[in-house]
């Protein structure tokens, strides 16, 4: 699909209890802005799929950023299969759940097959999380070229955190 492929989809739906994801799962490809802000301040919502990106092969920029971001009544989010991914663009998945105060529970993409990640990878991904108790860190060890502000601020402001798990 092109670019700006359902972004902004939901933004600031403040009232929104439900909202379903689209069915992806035939996608190899996808360009700039894959979903990016799709459900951004949907402050009512309290519980949000993901699509099924298992088929992508290539992303472009800001894929998944903000999708979640600013959804404080979510006590949990899963994020979309990138196992076949080896290079990603600019903003990949950052401010993904920025600001989901209510979160106790956060998953991390499998980044273990990237080689190439863009600038903003993962920037402020949990950032403001203040619910969270854990959270990992993704597999980068296979990187090879990394570009600016790499995972910075990834977990800022999660005063509850306990525990940062390394892969």
């Amino acid at each position: 699909v092109g670019d700006g492929f359902m972004s902004s989809y939901a933004e600031s739906c403040t009232s929104l209890t439900s909202l379903s994801v689209p069915d992806t799962s035939g996608l190899t490809t996808v360009g700039n802005y894959f979903m990016y802000y799709y459900a951004y301040g949907c402050t009512s919502l309290t519980s949000l799929s993901v699509p099924d990106t298992s088929g992508l092969t290539s992303v472009g920029d800001g894929f998944m950023s903000s999708y979640a971001e600013s959804c404080t009544s979510l006590t949990s989010l899963s994020v979309p299969d990138t196992s076949g991914l080896t290079s990603v663009g600019d903003g990949f998945m950052s401010s993904y759940a920025e600001s989901c105060t209510s979160l106790t529970s956060l998953s991390v993409p499998d980044t273990s097959g990237l080689t190439t990640v863009g600038n903003y990878f993962m920037y402020y991904y949990a950032y403001g999380c203040s619910s969270l108790t854990s959270l990992s860190v993704p597999d980068t060890s296979g990187l090879e070229t990394v570009g600016d502000s790499f995972m910075r601020n990834y977990a800022t402001g999660c005063t509850s955190l306990t525990s940062l798990l390394l892969p």
